[in-house]
This record gives structure tokens, C-alpha cells and sequence, in this order.
């Protein structure tokens, strides 16, 4: 990476030397976030302790957590936090609503009765759907660049470049 600074007195521009392990933390950083996820059904008692889940309440199940969540929560997002036979306890990030509104929160404890989970769902790490979502944005970067390139820009149809007195 070039920088546009230039020196005092210099008309050389700044070069920024970056080491390889700062190149693959950028390299895993911008993986990370173009990561996908997939969403697959377990049985509420095969829940496993920390692990990321989305959970449907259901009517009855969203009427008893409304003294901890509020009226109408339909759907919990977070990670399993401690769980029992009857109940599980969630550290909450995201919470919707029936009519929809998805509120952002910020790992309160929620307790569910067991009776009250109409379905969870474990959140995974898909592969295939990353990889190809790299895939696509490498190509897409590609057909920029050569699309941008001036020398494609203004072309023939591809036949011999004109001479003088043609």
C-alpha cells in the first residue's frame, strides 16, 4: 500500500511496509465478516451450554417472559447460558417482536421455561456458502478492475491496430 503523504522537501512518496502477520489479520478480519451462517433444528433438551441459538417462543412461552422481555417477544437470539429440565437461560442479543421490530440487546439473562420453546435452532458456520460468497467478490473485484483498466477502454473489435494511409 502506497501512501499519498510525501516527505518535507521530497517529492518521493511514503511507503507503508506492513508485516505478514498484520496482512493475515486483515486477511481473517474481512473473512469474518463476510462469513455465512446457517440455522439447524435441535431438540431443546440437546441444547449445548455457550452455544449461539435462535429460539420461537411460543404463545404461552411468550407470555411468561413478558415481566423479563416485555409484551409479545416471539423470537430470542444468543447464546445458552445455563439450562435445567425445565427451563433454559439465555444471554440475549437480539430479541423480535410478533409484529416483526428486532431490538438489539446486549447479553441480559432471559429465562425460559422449557414448555414455553416452540423451536431452537443452533447457529453454524457454513463453509460452502463463505467460500462462494468470497468467490463471488473476488470475481466481481476482478471484472472492476479489468473493466476500469484504460487500456480496455476505447477498443476496436479486436482486428489489426490501423496503420498510416489506411
Amino acid at each position: 500500500m502506497i501512501s499519498a503523504t510525501f516527505a518535507l522537501g521530497s517529492n518521493q512518496p511514503l511507503q507503508r511496509i506492513e508485516s505478514g502477520g498484520i496482512l493475515l489479520a486483515r486477511f481473517v478480519g474481512v473473512l469474518l465478516l463476510c462469513s455465512c451462517y446457517t440455522y439447524s433444528n435441535e431438540a431443546v433438551s440437546d441444547a449445548a451450554l455457550m452455544a449461539p441459538v435462535r429460539v420461537e417462543l411460543t404463545e404461552q412461552g411468550s407470555q411468561q417472559i413478558t415481566s423479563q422481555v416485555g409484551p409479545r417477544g416471539s423470537m430470542l437470539e444468543g447464546v445458552v447460558a445455563a439450562k435445567s429440565d425445565s427451563s433454559l437461560v439465555f444471554e440475549v442479543s437480539a430479541l423480535t417482536r410478533f409484529n416483526g421490530v428486532e431490538e438489539t440487546w446486549h447479553g441480559e439473562h432471559v429465562t425460559v421455561p422449557t414448555l414455553g420453546v416452540s423451536k431452537i435452532q443452533r447457529r453454524k458456520f457454513s463453509a460452502l456458502n463463505t467460500g462462494l460468497f468470497v468467490a463471488g467478490l473476488v470475481t466481481a473485484g476482478f471484472l472492476v478492475k479489468t473493466v476500469s483498466d484504460p487500456g480496455n477502454v476505447g477498443r476496436g473489435s479486436g482486428g489489426p491496430p490501423s496503420g498510416p494511409g489506411q
